[in-house]
């Protein structure tokens, strides 16, 4: 099974299955592939011709590996002859049976594999045992039915070096001078070094696949540590050259040989029959792990094996009947366990040093015996020996087995079943491996880069004709999910939309190369022209028979809803007409119609009235190619019924509206009109931009066109129309053309006047929040290029229609022009008594034009910008700065008088002046008020701000917390009469603040209206508060105050508060008052004591400036009057309780709010 598996996993077994793919996939799939019209594979034979050239070509490529293994292979044996041949030039018959043997292996073809073959380098010291143990290993040496066993030896021990071929790998067995390097130093490392080289030479990627360390229990038993670190030394130095030399990693087991010769081994493995003395002896590291402590895990190991012999020992007893052999059967396991230090010692000292350039990767521990010679060493003996001088018999020597043959114990599944099936472990030449990679990958991209030359065109077209019909397939699944979705005849037009939605991706897709097909796809490949006409066709029916129908309900809904406006009516019931008579459909008109129908439908989702608009436009343009739709005649007439009741003007209007708002070249910026500044002058209180055009159906330009050849069209083409009403609806003739022109140009009229009303209404200046803001807007409106003028200019331009003067022909004829178009047989005298176009627009807004414009003098609007002129002057020298005058006179300055002037003005100016003014009137006090704290403000961030909390942020007593406290001098700085906060506060806000009751509040509503919080105005209060505690006759802080005891613990003998050098000692005598001044003279630090009956002194100490009101925040006084306080002292389970008077009411315990002080942020 497992050489089954082996075939199964081989390169060349895996490239034949996808050969045979690959050739299936040709006869059968090759008929179906197609360039354009011509299919490659279509013939039979073309088929079997590629298919035998695929087989030839694999078969090919396997010769080549073949061969470049053999020759691999023979140069490694000629490297191999060669250096046979030149080990011993003394020994020529030597060298000459090793080429014999070589050429044997070649000729029988067991040697083809040699390259293949894993190799293990054996190394121990010389008479470790190493040749011994494979000569008797049991495996499979093709060489012995040719040469013997013993044919590529060395004579009298291994010369240089062993070559054993066995049938699955090739074991080296070394010199052991090559291990101990002491028969001559220079040549035995020459040598090594060109054993290695020889190995890195030919086999290259991974020289070797292991390394087997053979030392003999003799060796490991050796009483002299000097000869077991000296083994440990050589073990690590050529592993450690090996490892070097050969740039590779390679895993080492390590073989204790020779264990026949440990006393009782014989005799205890005597009853194991020849499977059993096949097994493996050892332990091996579950995990193939380089580096690390092997020898801790050895040490566990080590123990089980012991636990191992001990229990095998009872049994071994039982069957051994000769007693000397008993005695040393016995002894065996003691004889293992003395083992153990010496082996753990040798392992820790060979593979745990730091020694090496590379971890080793050691993979086991494995005793074994090869022969059974010599006499054993028993070190319980010994020890005897050397303790007591007993003199005790040695060990007899080993007994031969029989056949005069020494047995081998555990040798063959150490090297078959464990050492071999590991051959992969071994690391590989990096180098090598990246040189190789890069080979391969040069190659593969000149192989690619040819083929792709010869496939590009072929595949690309194929590439892309496949992702086009990958997209149109995507889409066709999308709309196959939304298709089997059953759809109502109920369902609204918003469940239709993702049908349409899917049908539309379809054809989009579908038609995404139409008109500009890429070169690549067509190539012969390319059919989208068909599926694109085919989509198309696809989509629009899916229009018409899930969309159109609805669209049509839903007219006919907007039709029957009560109310609706006459204009409504028209627009819908010409859409519904049109749709029943394609012939009188106009793409345009229809499209107006159904937009704003589906916009009314849904005006909160503009975007679902979008899409559905587009897939109705999409339909439009071929309507004509679909059968018309049928209408309800009952509601057509009711609709014409309404439409009697209609304006007719206001119909045609509408019509101008729709057109003209695509007009936008047209149309009026007021924005630009007014010109640079209008942004930071002007708003609309609708929100609207200003930028927000004005249709240039209520423009000047525009009014004069509609007055004029298209007003002559527009009711032309409204009376053409008169299918929509019923053809008898509307009657004909030229009276009745022109009562419809007149009517139109009056409705019109009285439409431009409402729009612009509207617009003046809405314009607004913007507000005046900030003092900067109100100069930079007076500084706008009242500069040279004011846009004030300019936007008024332009709205008075717009709306001035002045009568034709006599020789104005042309302006004056304009209505003559338009009725005459109308009817060219109108009489003279009945056009010359028609009012001029424009008349009453111009009549409406007389005032307006007076105001701006002036009759026979400077326009009312100058003498307003004028003031408007003062009025900036004077709010830039506000904003200037306060520098010193008196907060109230500014409040009621000139500043006020020039605002109260234009209030007065107001009420003399039209709309929307005297709403502007009124405006300006009434904020520009508030500007006033807000510049004022914009500058107090400034001023408190720049002098008092930084400062304070520099000083007091943070420290106590205004942080209870805080270690740290405020030092006096800091503290007057900061709150010392004339100091910080007085200074700031005398010379800005003193005039604005009364303190009545002790307690600041603002003295008048305009001082409220500055707007500084009243949290602001408690903190100044406080800083008051202060001064007046600590401050009493003198520019630095000062309290006085005095205790006197009124208790104390029977069980104190004394009680003392100190603070500096101002002490009150009591001792349960009459209570003496003790006054005390702070800041004192003689230190800082205050401290509690008591003095018990023992003499014991327990006490607490505070520090620091203000360490006499920490010592009084521990006390918790409890007030008695306003100027008496009665502390509690507790330390330590005494207590005391003194009395604190103060010499004024305004002290520190009294109030606490003045330690909340905190620095404000700003005013």
């Amino acid at each position: 099974m497992k050489a089954l598996l082996s075939v199964f996993r081989q390169r060349a077994f895996l490239g034949l299955i996808g050969v045979v793919l690959l050739a299936l996939l040709i006869w059968y799939i090759g008929p179906y592939i197609a360039i354009g019209a011509f299919v490659p594979f279509h013939s039979p034979w073309v088929r079997l011709g590629v298919i035998l050239a695929l087989f030839a070509g694999w078969g090919l490529l396997q010769w080549l590996r073949a061969r470049r293994v053999k020759r691999a292979s023979d140069r490694l044996g000629d490297a191999i002859v060669a250096t046979a041949g030149s080990e011993d030039r003394r020994n020529d018959e030597l060298g000459r049976r090793f080429e014999e043997a070589i050429g044997f292996l070649r000729e029988s073809g067991k040697g083809k594999d040699l390259y293949r073959l894993p190799w293990y380098v054996i190394i121990g010291p010389p008479g470790s045992g190493k040749t011994t143990a494979l000569r008797h290993s049991g495996l499979t040496f093709p060489l012995d039915q040719k040469y013997g066993r013993d044919a590529l030896r060395g004579v009298g021990g291994t010369r240089n070096c062993d070559w054993w071929f066995t049938d699955e790998a090739v074991l080296l067995d070394t010199a052991g001078r090559y291990f101990s390097q002491d028969s001559s130093a220079g040549s035995d490392a020459a040598e090594w070094q060109a054993f290695l080289d020889l190995m890195r030479k030919y086999r290259k990627r991974r020289p070797v696949n292991g390394v087997l360390v053979a030392l003999s229990a003799t060796d490991l038993l050796d009483p002299s540590p000097e000869a077991r670190e000296r083994h440990a030394e050589m073990v690590r130095r050529r592993i450690d050259e090996l490892q070097r030399q050969l740039g590779i990693q390679v895993p080492v087991y390590f073989m204790v040989t020779k264990c026949d010769l440990i006393a009782g081994f014989v005799e205890f493995f005597d009853d194991l029959d020849h499977e059993g003395r096949l097994q493996v002896w050892g332990m091996t590291r579950p995990e193939p792990v380089a580096g690390g402590r092997p020898s801790e895990w050895l040490e566990g190991e080590y123990a089980r094996l012991l636990e191992r012999l001990d229990a095998r020992l009872l049994e071994r007893l039982v069957e051994e009947r000769e007693p000397q052999r008993r005695a040393r059967l016995f002894g065996f396991p003691r004889q293992m366990a003395g083992l153990r230090e010496s082996l753990l010692q040798f392992i820790a000292d060979t593979f745990e040093g730091s020694g090496y350039d590379r971890p080793v990767m050691l993979r086991g521990l494995y005793f074994t015996s090869g022969t059974q010679e010599g006499t054993p060493i028993d070190r319980m003996m010994d020890s005897l020996t050397r303790v007591y001088g007993m003199q005790v018999s040695g060990a007899s020597p080993v007994e031969a087995a029989p056949g005069g043959q020494g047995r081998s114990y555990f040798i063959h599944r150490l090297l078959k079943a464990v050492i071999f099936p590991e051959s992969g472990l071994a690391g590989v030449n990096w180098r090598l491996e990246v040189g190789r990679a890069l080979a391969q990958n040069v190659a593969y991209l000149v192989l690619l880069g040819v083929l792709g030359i010869v496939v590009a065109g072929w595949v690309t077209s194929y590439q892309y004709n496949r992702g086009y019909l990958a997209d149109v397939g995507a889409a066709l699944e999308a709309h196959a999910e939304t298709a089997t979705r059953p759809v109502p005849g109920e369902a609204g037009l918003a469940e239709v939309l993702p049908r349409l939605d899917a049908l539309r991706d379809v054809a989009t897709e579908a038609n995404r190369h139409r008109g500009r097909v890429p070169f690549l796809m067509g190539l012969g490949l390319y059919r989208g022209e068909a599926v694109g006409t085919s989509a198309d066709q696809a989509y629009l029916q899916g229009v018409r028979e899930l969309l159109v129908p609805r669209v049509v309900k839903l007219i006919e809904r907007r039709l029957s809803t009560p109310n609706v406006s006459p204009t409504d009516v028209y627009a819908y019931l010409k859409g519904y007409l049109m749709l029943a008579d394609t012939e009188r459909l106009n793409r345009d008109e229809l499209d107006v119609i159904v937009r704003e129908t589906l916009l009314r439908e849904y005006p909160q989702q503009r975007a679902i009235a979008q899409a559905l608009f587009e897939h109705f436009s999409a339909y439009t343009d071929s309507a004509r190619s679909f059968p018309a739709v049928g209408v309800d005649e009952e509601l057509v007439a009711r609709g014409r019924a309404s439409l009697r009741q209609a304006s007719v003007p206001a119909l045609m209007l509408r019509r101008l509206e729709t057109r003209y708002d695509q007009r936008h070249e047209e149309a009026l910026r007021l924005d630009v009109e007014a010109g640079l500044g209008s942004d930071l002058a002007f708003r609309r209180r609708s929100d609207t931009p200003l930028s927000e055009p004005v249709p240039a159906l209520y423009t000047h330009a525009g009014f004069e066109q509609i007055t004029g050849q298209e007003g002559g069209d527009l009711v032309s083409r409204f009376l053409e129309e008169r299918w929509v009403f019923g053809e008898a609806t509307l009657p004909g003739g030229r009276a009745a053309h022109l009562t419809l022109a007149e009517d139109f140009v009056r409705y019109y009229e009285e439409a431009y006047i409402d729009h612009w009303e509207a617009l003046l209404d809405d314009l607004d200046l913007v507000p005046l929040l900030q003092v900067g803001q109100a100069i930079d807007l007076l500084a706008v409106i009242t500069g040279p290029t004011s846009p004030l003028r300019r936007l008024m200019g332009t709205i008075a331009a717009q709306t001035r229609f002045p009568a034709p003067e006599a020789e104005d022909e042309a302006q004056g004829g304009r209505l003559d022009a338009f009725l005459g178009f109308v009817d060219p047989g109108r009489e003279e005298e009945q056009q010359e008594a028609a009012v001029h176009p424009g008349a009453r627009i111009d009549a409406h807004f007389q005032e307006f034009h007076r105001f701006v414009l002036g009759e026979n003098g400077e326009p009312p609007m100058e003498s307003l910008i004028a003031r408007l002129t003062q009025l900036y002057q004077e709010l830039s020298a506000l904003g200037g700065g306060l520098g010193n005058q008196d907060a109230m006179q500014l409040l009621g300055g000139a500043g006020g008088e020039t605002l109260r002037r234009l209030s007065s003005e107001a009420a003399r100016a039209p709309a929307p002046f005297s709403e502007w003014v009124d405006e300006l009137a009434g904020s520009g006090q508030e500007v006033a008020m807000r510049n004022l704290r914009s500058q107090l403000n400034r001023r408190y961030r720049d002098a008092v701000l930084p400062i304070c909390q520099e000083l007091a942020q943070g420290r106590y007593p205004f942080a209870p917390g805080s270690a740290e406290d405020i030092p006096p001098g800091d503290f007057a700085r900061l709150f010392a009469p004339g100091g910080v906060m007085d200074a700031f506060f005398q010379e800005n806000l003193a005039s604005l603040v009364d303190a009545p009751g002790g307690r600041f509040q603002w003295r008048s509503d305009e001082a409220a209206r500055v707007g500084i919080p009243s949290s602001v105005l408690a903190q100044f209060q406080r800083a008051q508060m202060i001064r007046e505690m600590f401050f009493v006759g003198g520019a630095g802080p000062r309290v006085a105050f005095s205790m006197t005891p009124r208790y104390l613990d029977a069980r104190a003998r004394q009680f003392q508060f100190a603070t500096g050098d101002q002490i009150l000692s009591y001792r349960h005598g009459p209570p003496l008052a003790r006054r005390f001044v702070w800041p004192g003279d003689g230190g800082q630090d205050t401290a509690v004591m008591f003095e018990d009956r023992g003499g014991q002194r327990p006490n607490v100490a505070y520090s620091g400036s203000w360490s006499w009101l920490r010592a009084f925040d521990a006390a918790q006084p409890a007030a008695q009057s306003d100027t008496a306080y009665l502390a509690s002292f507790n330390v330590s389970g005494y207590s005391a309780r003194v009395l604190v008077q103060f010499e004024s009411s305004r002290n520190p315990l009294r109030n606490d709010d003045w330690r909340r002080f905190r620095c404000a942020a700003g005013l």
